[in-house]
């Protein structure tokens, strides 16, 4: 098991795009909550993704009343893809922030 410091480390080392591309990884967000002791990216990713998910199926139903259930899924699935690297990085740089300032502290 990871220690805190030792996880307040390893997220310091998280700066570019890799670890947030890594999320569209079946079960990385685990690993990387144990290793990097954060649930931050994974909470950014879900609430982000279902906020989406919701705004989509309300635009899409209101310009298009005559949906068909099998595009609105495939459309929502691509927004899915796209959104969880971006929803990732945001959470990731706020566990950065986070632990360089409770590394200050000690």
């Amino acid at each position: 098991m990871t220690t805190k410091a030792e996880g307040f480390a390893k997220r310091q080392e998280d700066t570019g795009w890799g670890k947030a591309f890594c999320h569209l990884i079946p079960f990385y967000f685990i690993y990387y909550g144990i290793t990097r002791r954060s649930l931050t990216p994974m909470f950014y990713v879900f609430t982000g993704n279902i906020v989406l998910g919701f705004c989509f199926g309300v635009i899409y139903t209101l310009i298009n009343p005559n949906l068909v259930e099998k595009n609105l899924e495939n459309n929502a699935r691509v927004i899915g893809l796209i959104s969880t690297p971006l929803l990732a990085k945001k959470g990731i740089d706020q566990a950065r922030k986070d632990a360089k300032s409770r590394l200050e502290l000690n």
